[in-house]
């Protein structure tokens, strides 16, 4: 089903204004909440409290993470009309903080991991940061059914994005780097298992680790970034940190603990676009050490 709604959806966007778009998405929220997706939103409502502290009226935490599902409608009405953004556009209508940061980072020779997380549209921060004529790559998660992950990654690379799929090994990815390329890496992804265990809003979990091993591989500094949609209005705001630089001996965890530390940041910022609709944090910490 899903990839037919991409496929009519592709189709629609060259006729409806996105504005329109925008509405008719968040609108039909509520509705696919209640038939599809109860337990999705019941975790992302868990997750959200501990954004919001234990201060947060639990009403409040609900309202917030309704929004967003509400915002990742609008992200895949984004992704679905990717094709047919304009690289101007994409220039255009992105505010940028924290620039100097990037060029900083290439300055390194080494390439440069760029960390984010499920937060605003990630697809077209890749697509803006091609569009500035930097080549990037993307590790990219499988997703099912196959067509539609075809349909996905060929979307993206049409954006100018490489994918590299999660599978692939770590070949490719630290061949982007050695090209001095960027490479773009989602950070927040839970795991029961496995991965490096991090402070993230006061408490343990564990994330993989992928994205500092590859810094501290190949020497290659980290850029936490973020593209989140403007609040004030249109367009979009970039926030990007700066470099974290792994030294002689550190490991993996020290490396992601700098990165979803700064990331922790910007969803305090923008809680309601944040997409976490897995448990971002275990039940039980017998996992953790």
């Amino acid at each position: 089903m899903v990839y037919w709604f991409h496929v009519a959806g592709t189709f629609l966007m060259r006729f409806v204004p996105v504005g329109v778009a925008y509405r008719l998405a968040a609108g039909g929220t509520p509705l696919v909440l209640q038939l599809f997706a109860r337990g999705h939103l019941n975790r992302a409502t868990d997750n959200m409290r501990q954004v919001l502290g234990p201060q947060a009226d639990p009403g409040e935490a609900r309202r917030v993470t309704k929004a967003a599902f509400a915002n990742y409608a609008r992200y895949m009405v984004d992704l679905v009309r990717l094709p047919h953004v304009k690289s101007r556009e994409l220039v255009d209508n992105i505010r940028i903080d924290g620039w100097e940061h990037v060029e900083a980072a290439y300055t390194y020779g080494k390439g440069v991991v760029f960390a984010t997380g499920h937060i605003g549209n990630w697809d077209m921060a890749g697509a803006a940061f091609a569009a500035r004529g930097r080549p990037v790559s993307a590790i990219v998660e499988t997703l099912k059914p196959a067509r539609w992950n075809e349909r996905v990654q060929r979307t993206r690379t049409a954006a100018g994005v490489k994918a590299i799929p999660l599978e692939n090994g770590p070949r490719d990815m630290i061949a982007a780097l050695r090209k001095q390329e960027g490479l773009a890496v989602l950070v927040d992804r839970p795991l029961e298992s496995d991965g490096v265990p991090v402070t993230f809003f006061g408490r343990l979990t564990r994330v993989p680790g992928g994205a500092a091993t590859l810094a501290l591989r190949t020497g290659s500094p980290v850029v936490p970034a973020a593209l989140v949609r403007d609040p004030r209005g249109n367009g979009y705001l970039a926030h990007i940190g700066p470099p974290i630089v792994g030294q002689k001996g550190d490991d993996a965890s020290a490396v992601m603990q700098g990165i979803m530390s700064w990331l922790e940041g910007i969803i305090r910022r923008y809680p309601d676009q944040w997409f976490m609709f897995r448990q971002m944090w275990p039940s039980s910490p017998d996992f953790l050490p």
